[in-house]
């Protein structure tokens, strides 16, 4: 007897599990939704490089560019403030739809200090992807234990946006544009100089997390077939002040340098003076801020890289 009704309560809640797991889509905040999941989940739309990353990323290489110069295939997975370790779980999630030759990886958080990233920014990827085990583990990975229960059960934290769903909301296709590209950029101009010249030969020991994810990332690359490229966006390290950023940028791209040149793989640090000075990048006029680029800086960034990729990868890339 007790072993029946424990059985109907086991599947009462299994069947209550599910339905909160099924309503997480169309609840949670709506801002990268279209981005991530086009990327993603939209197996009509294949791509033969993959960029990922954070703000950093988002605004520096655009698909189009590369496509229209060179009709090289591409999309920008990148969101602001998007943690290194978040970053290697949205990857193996596009894995299941995507077999692309290459994967870009921008660097730039490898800074992080802590474990942990921000909880909003970690949303914009983690919310926008589907139930799945390597959900399950990017939650149990990147995300504090106490925090954890909301990351399975969206609904948790966003019941309160039931009064403001609308229709369209609820119909999927809508979440998918072929037009979407995930690159987005500004057009405001900083105006202002590098605060502080840069570049020194100290080789840096890496945060523990950032050291153990770009593994995982070589070691992915190995499993999955593609290469892989490491770059890092014009920035000035100095706006870098906070406790939870390593304290040393230009000693932590050191050695991501030995790491990179160890496997083989390429380090495009558009953050170096040899790579400033050959794009012709100017401080001032080509930020957006003191840490990201506007329109006129990607440009130049784009053609460097769009050249980069068809003089070094032409055959595996038509």
């Amino acid at each position: 007897m007790f072993i029946k009704a424990f059985s109907k309560v086991a599947v009462i809640i299994c069947i209550i599990l599910v339905f909160i797991i099924s309503l997480g889509p169309y609840f949670v905040d709506p801002g990268h939704t279209e981005h991530i999941q086009q990327g993603t989940y939209n197996e009509d739309s294949l791509y033969d490089v993959l960029l990922m990353g954070s703000s950093h990323m988002e605004d520096m290489i655009d698909p189009s560019f590369l496509y229209d110069k060179y009709k090289i295939t591409s999309y920008n997975y990148a969101t602001g403030g998007q943690p290194l370790n978040v970053t290697y779980y949205l990857l193996e999630e596009a894995l299941k739809v995507q077999s692309p030759k290459i994967v870009v990886l921008d660097l730039y958080y490898c800074g992080l200090a802590d474990k942990y990233g921000d909880e909003n920014y970690m949303r914009y990827a983690l919310d926008n992807m589907k139930f799945s085990s390597t959900k399950l583990k990017a939650i149990a990975n990147c995300v504090p234990f106490k925090n954890q229960l909301e990351y399975y059960f969206p609904f948790i934290k966003y019941h309160g946006r039931w009064s403001s769903l609308k229709e369209s909301d609820f119909d999927i296709s809508t979440r998918l544009n072929p037009s979407t590209t995930g690159y987005c950029v500004g057009d405001v101009v900083y105006g202002k100089p590098m605060n502080e010249w840069q570049h020194g030969d100290e080789i840096a020991t890496l945060p523990e997390y950032s050291e153990k994810y770009i593994n995982k990332f070589i070691k992915l690359s190995k499993e999955k077939n593609f290469d892989l490229i490491f770059v890092n966006a014009p920035y000035d390290y100095s706006g870098n002040n906070v406790s939870t950023w390593y304290t040393n940028d230009s000693a932590l791209y050191n050695s991501l340098s030995v790491i990179a040149s160890e496997n083989n793989i390429p380090f495009l640090n558009y953050s170096s003076s040899e790579l400033m000075d050959e794009i012709g990048f100017n401080f001032a006029d080509d930020m957006y801020n003191i840490g990201h680029l506007n329109i006129y800086g990607s440009q130049k960034v784009n053609k460097h890289f769009a050249d980069f990729l068809y003089n070094n990868y032409r055959n595996e890339l038509t």
